[in-house]
């Protein structure tokens, strides 16, 4: 089995199904709640494992017993975490997530603002040499080590790019692979269209370039081509960790040498059926589900 290592925040989700998202301050009934294990990072490293790679992470919690259930729902789900970090006296990343009945999600997280920055570094004895790393935003320091290992290596260095990279110096110049969310791309390059955006992104960027936008696809660069992917169509019941869900999936693709266009495609399958069922981190799917459905759906394309 190929090794993904993922680097960044995991969190302690409690989600609440509501027909709508609040508009105004006042009392409102959810039709249905559950607590699972979250965090940009952590979610890619479960859907590595339960696709059938070997997962491990890299990441700080506190002290606390958000700590303890954030540690124990990754170990649960097969993920090595005996590089967790635990910063004293500090508190975990907890989230409260309101789904609404379009199966879009609003997300309000607290954890301690210092959390990372007391956290110990990896060594390149702890990170070891995984067949990929995989990166988030939130954890900067961490993020850079981990990708100048990979470099080292000579294995790529992926990096999630949801958060304004000028508000964490450092990482994307580490990254051999970058996978931007529309929104940031835009607002990073000036240049709206996705085309055009990654162009921009190409040029500052020694790295290969991808962007993802929900419904509408992926595009990536490729030998100066710009190539792009549907997405699968489903109806969505939750999106919470879909993201995640697709950078862990194209993670162990690339880690298992596929085609570019196979991980792209593997990827939005994973994070479809991901969406398909309500509950974050319990939408993702097994290795066996994924290939099931994306042998049914390419054949109809």
């Amino acid at each position: 089995m190929k090794t993904v290592l993922c680097v960044g925040i995991a969190t302690l989700d409690r989600i609440l199904a509501v027909d709508r998202h609040p508009t105004a301050p006042g009392k409102y009934r959810a039709a249905d709640r559950t607590v699972a294990g979250g965090g940009v990072a952590a979610n890619a490293a479960v859907t590595v494992a339960r696709l059938g790679g070997t997962a491990r992470f890299l990441g700080v919690v506190g002290d606390d017993t958000a700590g303890l259930e954030i540690t124990e729902s990754l170990a649960v789900e097969g993920v090595d975490v005996s590089m967790i970090e635990v910063a004293p006296g500090r508190l975990s990343p907890e989230s409260v997530v309101l789904v609404d009945s379009t199966g879009e999600r609003l997300i309000v997280n607290h954890s301690s603002p210092d959390l990372f920055d007391v956290a110990a570094l990896p060594d390149s004895s702890t990170i070891g040499r995984p067949d990929v790393v995989l990166a988030d935003m939130r954890w900067r320091r961490g993020a850079i080590t981990a990708l100048a290992s990979a470099r080292a290596l000579g294995v790529p260095g992926i990096v999630d790019c949801d958060h304004d990279p000028d508000s964490a110096p450092g990482i994307l110049e580490e990254a051999t692979h970058v996978i931007f969310g529309r929104s940031t791309l835009a607002a990073w390059t000036g240049v709206d269209h996705p085309e055009g955006a990654l162009a921009v992104a190409a040029g500052r960027l020694d790295a290969w370039v991808a962007v993802t936008s929900g419904g509408e696809g992926a595009w990536w660069l490729e030998e100066d081509r710009i190539e792009h992917v549907d997405a699968f169509e489903v109806d969505a019941v939750d999106t919470l960790g879909a993201g995640d869900v697709f950078h862990g999936a194209f993670a162990l693709g690339s880690a298992e040498s596929m085609s570019t266009r196979h991980a792209i495609e593997f990827a939005s399958a994973a994070a479809a059926l991901k969406c398909t069922r309500f509950g974050g981190r319990g939408g993702i799917p097994t290795r066996d589900e994924l290939e099931r459905f994306l042998a049914e759906r390419l054949e109809n394309r």
